[in-house]
């Protein structure tokens, strides 16, 4: 099996808006098509010189895009829709939102290295028009604020082996985080309270019905080695991809891009103990990109090499 033929809703996403990739000295990005109402994409960019200069001006559209700052940046001025801004330094962590429906400018003469996220309003008015709340017109993050924020510093960190590696990520995964990202925003500045999107308590009414649940995982156990997005599934069910995240957790214990990948290393030693398949032939057919792939996550797994054991099984 040619794991290139793998069916993936992840792209490589255009380079970034503020400057060509030649300015960069490390630039990752991507895209996920699988979100039903539009693109959201990510990206890690990377400058060690000074002297960039001035960004180019962004493309006008619904979107907004969220920035983590990973090396601390000195204050530097802004424009946004021609209008003079001051940024303060920023520190690790911090977190800077920009509505993309207005022109931004930066002064970007300073080394830097962070994180972006590039979500449409429409993901947005998907978690809004889920709940009956109404639209989240804006983000509260004034640029002239630094704003430390922990959950998005991790959630970004989370990427960084999709953005190194994409061919070994599953759009279960990426949209995941994704979902997590748009639903963490929307909460903490977007006005939306915490108990709709994330309920305290859980009950038997939150989880999938029998039928539900063997949709969802008849679809990821015919194709192990496809790559099934949140919005498949969740359309699967009848339910919104954070409902859908929610109530298979309750029913699995996990959340589907984890039980995925259970199934896939569960059907990886059944196919070593019974079979005399190469390594690699097994990581294929089970969805791992390659055999490196594969012993990495059964290595940490079971902290032991699948060709050890297979071998131990063999004694």
């Amino acid at each position: 099996m040619d794991g290139s033929s793998r069916p993936s809703e992840l792209i490589v996403a255009d380079r970034p808006f503020f400057a060509s990739k030649e300015r960069l000295d490390d630039s990752q990005a991507l895209s996920s098509r699988s979100f039903a109402y539009g693109d959201l994409s990510v990206g890690r960019y990377r400058r060690d010189r000074p002297g960039l200069g001035l960004g180019q001006p962004n493309p006008i559209s619904a979107m907004f895009m969220a920035v983590v700052i990973l090396r601390p940046v000195p204050g530097h001025a802004s424009w946004h829709d021609g209008c003079a801004i001051d940024i303060p330094p920023l520190g690790i962590g911090a977190l800077a939102c920009r509505d993309l429906r207005q022109s931004v400018i930066s002064d970007i003469s300073y080394p830097f290295d962070s994180f972006h996220a590039f979500m449409p309003q429409s993901a947005f008015d998907e978690v809004t028009s889920e709940l009956k709340r109404p639209r989240i017109e804006r983000l509260n993050c004034p640029p002239t604020v630094e704003h430390r924020d922990v959950t998005m510093y991790h959630l970004a960190h989370a990427l960084d082996p999709l953005l190194a590696k994409p061919g070994e990520a599953t759009s279960l995964f990426a949209d995941h985080v994704f979902t997590a990202m748009v639903a963490h925003l929307a909460v903490t500045y977007g006005g939306l309270n915490r108990g709709d999107v994330w309920p305290e308590s859980q009950d038997r009414r939150g989880m999938l019905t029998p039928l539900q649940e063997r949709r969802a995982t008849s679809r990821i156990l015919d194709d192990l080695a496809g790559d099934p997005s949140l919005s498949e599934l969740a359309l699967l069910c009848g339910l919104s991809r954070s409902h859908f995240v929610r109530a298979f957790k309750q029913n699995t214990g996990l959340p589907p891009h984890r039980w995925l990948l259970m199934q896939r290393v569960k059907r990886a030693k059944t196919l070593l103990h019974d079979t005399k398949r190469s390594i690699a032939d097994i990581a294929l057919e089970c969805g791992f990109a390659d055999q490196s792939h594969f012993t990495r996550v059964f290595s940490k797994m079971f902290a032991i090499s699948p060709g050890a054991w297979r071998r131990q099984r063999e004694e």
